[in-house]
């Protein structure tokens, strides 16, 4: 972590808080009827997540950095997982959704029922990317409990302290994506990152050599 520029490693360590906004702001209702006064700000929601998630990632990398435990190991390739299957859960139940919902939003009669059919089989009948039990949804959440546990059992094996240790296990909260659990997890992993940064470049930096006595 040491050798990446200070300043880029402080836009990673913004990313958990930068998720806050979306966590809050994520609507709590189901497409259609759920969302339908609110498709702009579902759409907002999850394209914010979207453009998080490499940031978020690569800070959990960072977190890892110089560990070669097998749980580290382990936690590395799960984040790669976790990037791509929420990424398309995402995408999916999220995006597609939004959009769908504005375009019945313009729209009446039969033709609106048709998209609403075509919304409500996305969210709640596709076996791919529903909202409830979807492979791609519970691959993503999955992944990310396996990241913060393998993590967790990582940075405690690297005597990393206790406070790292902890709230990289509340990280695991994350899974939620939204809602407070979700917030809990994401300052979580925010202290744990901040904390493990600050060690390491606390023991990276040279000392300073005593300065020479003058002969008298």
């Amino acid at each position: 972590m040491t050798s990446v520029p200070h300043k880029f490693v402080y836009a990673l360590l913004a990313a958990p808080l930068l998720w806050l906004v979306p966590a809050f702001l994520h609507p709590m209702g189901e497409p259609y009827a759920g969302i339908a006064d609110e498709a702009d700000m579902w759409i907002f929601v999850h394209v914010a997540q979207l453009v998080l998630m490499p940031f978020l990632a690569a800070g959990v990398w960072m977190l890892l950095d110089g560990l070669g435990s097998v749980a580290a190991w382990v936690a590395r390739p799960a984040l790669v997982l976790w990037l791509v299957f929420f990424s398309a859960f995402d995408a999916v139940a999220g995006i597609a959704t939004g959009v769908l919902t504005r375009h019945a939003n313009s729209l009446a009669g039969d033709e609106r029922e048709g998209v609403v059919a075509a919304i409500d089989f996305l969210w709640a009948d596709s076996l791919l990317a529903n909202g409830g039990f979807g492979i791609l949804g519970n691959l993503g959440h999955l992944s990310w409990v396996v990241v913060a546990i393998a993590a967790t059992v990582a940075v405690y094996q690297a005597r990393a302290g206790r406070a790292v240790v902890a709230t990289t296990f509340l990280s695991v909260l994350f899974a939620s994506h939204s809602g407070l659990g979700a917030a809990v997890g994401l300052v979580a992993l925010f202290v744990a990152e901040l904390l493990t940064f600050r060690r390491r470049t606390s023991v990276a930096m040279p000392k300073t050599a005593p300065a020479p006595v003058a002969a008298s």
